[in-house]
């Protein structure tokens, strides 16, 4: 082994990917097994002729990969913090009852590094107005299946004769998974992502800003 530090630099970008190894890496970028076995075996100093396809697919910065120089996800590229796409959104407005509508959110799942990445898997929420449980302007992104696990969960639950959106958490207590939910709360499922957003669409209520 001639050059361990691009060895150890691309065995931590595997292991930080996911890719668990070299045939699976060589499918996903269509370079040859072997250069890659040389490359993880230190054989080669530096993989410029694939830098940006290695880097692309294992989602970490290609300067960080070729030098070593800053971290593994210095690279932010703007593309995947200005990602959006279009869904259903279920709006809680400030008065009467939620509706859904078609608006614009941001694309988390452009993410390399966002797992499992199907929208299909989620579901989302807007709350348009400050609540008993939410800033305004907050949009959630909540997982359609309920799975066990800590975390923060939102559910249904009537207030003044209106369908309200609220929330609760699971947590361990020593060995225990424990709950602060309320009896009238009819669970939802958990919060993958809080983020605040301006919707610019026109809706049935108005123009939320």
């Amino acid at each position: 082994m001639n050059h361990p530090e691009i060895a150890e630099r691309f065995k931590k970008a595997m292991d930080f990917s996911g890719i668990t190894s070299i045939p699976k890496l060589a499918r996903r970028t269509g370079i040859d097994r072997g250069y890659l076995y040389k490359l993880a075996n230190g054989e080669i100093a530096n993989p410029h002729k694939y830098l940006d396809r290695l880097s692309e697919s294992m989602g970490i910065c290609p300067v960080w990969l070729s030098t070593g120089r800053g971290g593994p996800y210095d690279h932010e590229r703007p593309s995947l913090r200005r990602g959006v796409f279009k869904t259903l959104v279920t709006v809680i407005p400030g008065e009467g009852d939620p509706f859904e509508i078609d608006i614009t959110v941001p694309d988390l799942f452009n993410s390399l590094r966002h797992v499992p990445k199907q929208p299909e898997f989620y579901q989302f929420f807007y709350i348009v107005e400050t609540n008993d449980h939410f800033p305004g302007n907050t949009l959630l992104t909540v997982e359609k299946v309920r799975r066990p696990g800590p975390g923060l969960y939102v559910a249904w639950y009537p207030k003044d004769g209106v369908k309200q959106l609220g929330c609760f958490n699971y947590y361990y207590e020593e060995l225990e998974l424990k709950h602060n939910r309320r009896e009238e709360m009819d669970v939802i499922g958990r919060v993958r992502n809080m983020d605040y957003w301006k919707v610019d669409e026109i809706m049935e209520t108005g123009s939320v800003l």
